[in-house]
């Protein structure tokens, strides 16, 4: 570390804001800006990405600001606070806490509390509210595993890619009307992989990775990771970017009215952002990164908290499932009270009905949802007190929930997406990580990548990051 320091170049005016005079940083332990000995970075979005990225660089001597447009930090990692339960509205688990998932040392980092959600603790209500028994259940999940392997073995021919609907009415057509297979389809593939089966890949909707162990919430909130990341950092809130200008020589952002100037910049901008074009850059991006851009899927997830005066469904009971008849509507529910003392149950918008639930203000969700949760618990159920609803669709600074493969997509665009654009500004963000792509850990890893790449580039003495 120290030999990196010394082998570092003299920074331009680095760092240097033009603007108003009054800007001061806004969640800044350490307000930094770039000397004479030091190499500055704009990092664009203070997500879990572009918070790994400005601390390791910061840690290694560099001068940092990360800019966002929100009044907050966290990204699609975020806690709201309401009647005091501690709501997930973006990411809810760690996804395979062990072999070595970074986001597990966090929590561990950051002393957050984690409980480890069974997956096993589920019971399914049909349609009409009968419940399935575990055999009818067994034989729904191996009807749904069947049609996926022979979708599998479908791809492997010499044929176009082709949505997921398309592949499964192929080899199965029952799989797509038989209520329970649709559930399967629904909670474990929507959901999992942020398309729905009409936009999804056939051929690669699955082909990345996932790290080992049962997946564990944090009760208190998953707010625990980006604060810890962003401790020391120079944070500054409220400042929209509009524009990038990148060099050999450096990079220009504008952002909030003013002007950033740094050696280099990591944009953290979503898939979502990067397909509506929010952000003018110059030069443009590459015509193979438009490409990638373009073929990708954002997904349209939403949750809905519920709150309630008391508690009328199983406590102990971690998940709850229902026949839906509208596929990826109210079909599968979270309970909180398996990890607290919050009479609240989660329950979800996946595929196309994200973009739903996110039409529908609190009076109308609590309309629709009541009398699912009657058909589900039973005559003893009640409307919920509060129904809040997440919406990422319409968030300007994210325009979706997280990337999938869809049609005619590979993990190769993820690659794309992740080489640099010229010498100085660097892409980071959980679209372009191929193996991790729509989770936390993905997204920081991504700005682990772009950080050490800056790294390099100055410890060799060359300035250009490497391209992989």
């Amino acid at each position: 570390m120290d030999e990196l320091r010394r082998k570092l170049l003299q920074g331009a005016a680095a760092g240097a804001v033009t603007g108003a005079s009054s800007f001061i940083p806004m969640f800044s332990a350490v307000a930094q800006t770039a000397t004479a000995t030091g190499t500055s970075v704009i990092v664009i979005g203070a997500g879990v990405a572009g918070l790994a990225a400005a601390r390791r660089l910061t840690r290694e001597g560099f001068a940092v600001t990360v800019l966002e447009g929100r009044n907050r930090i966290g990204g699609r990692v975020w806690t709201d606070v309401t009647d005091g339960v501690p709501m997930d509205v973006g990411a809810g688990w760690i996804h395979g806490p062990d072999g070595g998932n970074p986001i597990a040392t966090l929590a561990a980092e950051a002393k957050a509390r984690t409980f480890i959600t069974n997956d096993d603790s589920i019971t399914v209500t049909g349609v009409s509210g009968n419940e399935v028994t575990e055999s009818t259940f067994g034989a729904g999940r191996k009807k749904f595993e069947a049609s996926l392997a022979a979708v599998a073995t479908r791809m492997k021919r010499a044929i176009p890619d082709e949505s997921l609907a398309t592949a499964l009415g192929i080899v199965d057509p029952t799989v797509l009307t038989d209520p329970l297979s649709l559930f399967h389809l629904s909670y474990d593939l929507e959901f999992d992989s942020g398309g729905w089966l009409e936009t999804l890949s056939a051929r690669n909707y699955s082909d990345d990775s996932k790290y080992p162990g049962k997946d564990v919430i944090l009760p208190n909130g998953y707010k625990a990771i980006p604060e810890l990341l962003a401790k020391g950092i120079d944070i500054r809130l409220n400042t929209q970017v509009t524009a990038i200008s990148h060099s050999d020589t450096g990079v220009v952002v504008t952002a909030g009215g003013m002007t950033f100037n740094s050696d280099y910049c990591i944009e953290t901008l979503p898939l979502g952002v990067h397909k509506a074009n929010r952000v003018r850059i110059s030069p443009p991006l590459s015509a193979e990164k438009k490409a990638s851009i373009n073929v990708l899927g954002m997904g349209q997830i939403n949750k809905v908290f519920m709150i309630f005066d008391k508690a009328f469904w199983p406590t102990d009971t971690q998940y709850f499932g229902w026949q839906s008849p509208v596929r990826g509507q109210f079909n599968y529910f979270m309970n909180y009270r398996t990890f607290s003392d919050f009479n609240c149950l989660v329950t979800f918008g996946l595929g196309q009905q994200g973009a739903y639930l996110e039409s529908l203000n609190e009076a109308q969700l609590i309309q629709e949802i009541t009398p699912v949760l009657r058909t589900v618990f039973g005559s003893s159920a009640t409307a919920p007190r509060r129904a809040i609803r997440t919406g990422w669709n319409s968030d300007p600074f994210s325009l979706g929930a997280y990337s999938f493969a869809a049609v005619n997509s590979s993990s190769q665009d993820h690659v794309t997406l992740a080489k640099p654009s010229g010498s100085r500004l660097l892409h980071a963000g959980e679209h372009t990580h191929e193996l991790y792509r729509a989770t936390v850990h993905g997204a920081f890893l991504t700005g682990e990548r772009e950080a050490r790449r800056i790294i390099a580039a100055r410890s060799n003495g060359t300035n250009r990051p490497k391209r992989r």
